[in-house]
């Protein structure tokens, strides 16, 4: 992917708690070289919902899932419930047949868990 890109950077080395997951320094750089968009790779801060959020908020686009996206997929009930809201075929577990629509922001209903 790296090879597809116009250009990359780097983040500043250090502890990965001081670079690649660290949000507003991420953010920082981004907006430092006028990047359009930021793929973050795998692991560390393209776990974290803050990234695609904090991007977002600076007009920079983030290439992966939407924040709220990203939060419900690391819960497992939230995981599962979006799971057989696309109909994708699951074991059986206690919250079988429950279903949610996903809106931008909001993640899965409250009520969804109620």
């Amino acid at each position: 992917f790296v090879r597809l890109a116009d250009s990359f950077v780097e983040v500043p080395g250090g502890p990965n708690r001081n670079n690649y997951a660290n949000v507003p320094l991420i953010v920082e750089v981004a907006k430092a070289v006028g990047a359009d968009a930021v793929w973050p790779g795998w692991g560390h801060a393209s776990e974290k919902p803050e990234l695609p959020d904090s991007l977002d908020a600076a007009g920079i686009i983030f290439v992966g899932p939407p924040g709220d996206v990203m939060d419900a997929l690391g819960d497992k009930i939230s995981a599962n419930i979006m799971a057989q809201s696309a109909k994708v075929p699951s074991i059986p577990w206690s919250g079988d047949g429950l279903t949610a629509e996903i809106k931008r922001g909001g993640g899965i209903p409250k009520e969804v868990f109620d």
